[in-house]
């Protein structure tokens, strides 16, 4: 019948307020908030994404995942924040909460980004991740590739490579996705990792 019945708990703080619900609902489509899309040969350079507060995006672990390392763990290509083929971007006090899918998410070429002072909480799969691009060569003479960028020559120089991470406070993730961290990386280099705090 597209009917939404909400029947609050009367016993709960809050909950009613002279007969009215309180507080909003929220029905989101949007997985991305913000998409900073660059290439190597013509970067975007220098954005900053400052004192936000980012939240409600829809969730992603039924979506396209793709594989970064040898194991079996997947990862979406996409976040809250999701940058790519940038220099110099910097993602500062802002605060990331109720994102469904990941918080930041860096991928092919980028160099020193700079994500510092947030805090991350209520997340649905990991705050931060990182995964660079290597070649569609399986071999030397590039005799055998694959339609994807995912083979053992990665001196194209598309990865991260520079990132710095500094004292962002990270809690509540992992919600939907079991297998999520405060940052992941793969195919990137030169990461600095200092004074960021994460629990639950």
């Amino acid at each position: 019948e597209r009917k939404l019945i909400y029947k609050p708990n009367a016993t709960a703080p809050g909950a009613l307020n002279a007969g009215v619900p309180s507080g909003d609902f929220v029905a989101t489509r949007l997985k991305e908030l913000f998409t900073v899309m660059g290439t190597q040969a013509v970067p975007v350079t220098n954005v900053s994404i400052n004192g936000l507060t980012l939240r409600d995006t829809a969730y992603t672990y039924m979506d396209p995942h793709g594989l970064p390392s040898g194991g079996d763990w997947a990862l979406q290509r996409q976040g809250a924040v999701t940058i790519s083929g940038t220099e110099g971007v910097d993602v500062s006090g802002n605060l990331f909460t109720r994102l469904d899918g990941n918080g930041v998410f860096i991928g092919s070429y980028n160099r020193n980004l700079t994500i510092s002072d947030n805090e991350f909480a209520f997340i649905g799969d990991s705050a931060m991740a990182s995964w660079g691009d290597t070649s569609t060569n399986l071999n030397q003479n590039a005799s055998v590739s694959t339609p994807y960028k995912v083979g053992p020559d990665g001196r194209g120089g598309e990865q991260p490579r520079g990132t710095k991470v500094l004292r962002n406070v990270v809690h509540e993730i992992g919600l939907w996705q079991k297998q999520s961290s405060l940052w992941f990386q793969a195919v990137a280099a030169q990461t600095q990792l200092q004074d960021n705090v994460f629990f639950n």
